[in-house]
C-alpha cells in the first residue's frame, strides 16, 4: 500500500468518525462516556468520585451490602435456633 492511499484511508477513516461523534452527541450518548471517564480520573487520581443526582457510589453500595449480610446472617442465627429448640422441645415428650 502507498503512503498516498494509506492517507485516504486514514482520511475516510476519520471522516466516519466525526460521523459518528455527531450522531452520539444528538443521542445523547456522550453523557454516558463523560461520566465513565470522569469516575475512571477520579479512581486513578485518587479524588473521591463523583455521584450522580440519586446516584450511589461504591463505597455507599458496599456498606449497604455489608448490613445486609449482617442482617440475614442474624435471621438465619435465629432461625437455626428457632429449629434446635423445637428438636429439644420434641424430644423431651
Amino acid at each position: 500500500m502507498s503512503t498516498k492511499q494509506l492517507l485516504a484511508e486514514i482520511e475516510r477513516g476519520i471522516h466516519a468518525l466525526e460521523k459518528a461523534r455527531v450522531l452520539c452527541l444528538k443521542n445523547g450518548a456522550v453523557v454516558s462516556t463523560a461520566k465513565a471517564t470522569a469516575a475512571k480520573t477520579a479512581k486513578t487520581t485518587g479524588a473521591p468520585e463523583k455521584v450522580a443526582k440519586k446516584g450511589m457510589s461504591d463505597e455507599g453500595r458496599a456498606r449497604i451490602a455489608a448490613a445486609q449480610q449482617k442482617r440475614w446472617a442474624k435471621v438465619r442465627r435465629e432461625k437455626k435456633k428457632a429449629a434446635k429448640a423445637a428438636l429439644v422441645g420434641s424430644a423431651a415428650k
